[in-house]
């Protein structure tokens, strides 16, 4: 069994879907993340949702929800997130600004549909090969920010997916 600890340099970024708001608070509740295997260029991927395996003190400390994983683009605030099950769940609220309005009314008219969490992964685990493939659980994780993203990679989160155990193949992002 492999371990590899990096000492949380290193951003990472999954999606999944949003819904679920709010109109009069500004507000949308949705899943961020679950153990959904996603490919990355080790190999395949798995955030582990276990007891004390998600570090949520700086997601919960006000973290960014930002437009396109972008710094220097706040749309909101994450005013809660945890996980239940196997699964992240958050609320955020929309920014009153022009660009958060502008995307409120996009998520309101269902065009922005997808969020995606950032994260650094501070220990990873090999935990079996399939042939060539190595498949690695992801023990200790932090998530950073949530974006609305236009393209998904976790088809397995958001609003009305709570299959358990998706069928759905890995996806290279």
């Amino acid at each position: 069994e492999f371990i590899k600890r990096n000492g949380g340099i290193d951003t990472q970024y999954r999606e999944a879907e949003l819904g679920n708001f709010n109109e009069e608070e500004r507000t949308a509740t949705f899943s961020f993340s679950s153990e959904y295997e996603v490919g990355r260029w080790y190999g395949v991927e798995i955030l582990d949702h276990s007891e004390g395996s998600v570090r949520m003190e700086r997601i919960n400390a006000g973290g960014a929800f930002l437009m396109d994983h972008n710094h220097g683009d706040q749309r909101g605030v994450v005013l809660e997130a945890s996980i239940e099950g196997k699964r992240g769940l958050c609320t955020v609220k929309f920014s009153r600004s022009k660009r958060g309005e502008e995307l409120w009314q996009d998520v309101k008219d269902g065009i922005r549909t997808q969020v995606s969490v950032g994260y650094i992964i501070h220990e990873i685990v090999l935990v079996r090969k399939e042939g060539d493939t190595e498949f690695y659980r992801v023990t200790d994780w932090e998530p950073t920010e949530i974006s609305s993203v236009s393209v998904a990679a976790d088809p397995s989160v958001g609003v009305g997916r709570s299959q358990e155990n998706p069928t759905y193949r890995p996806v290279n992002i």
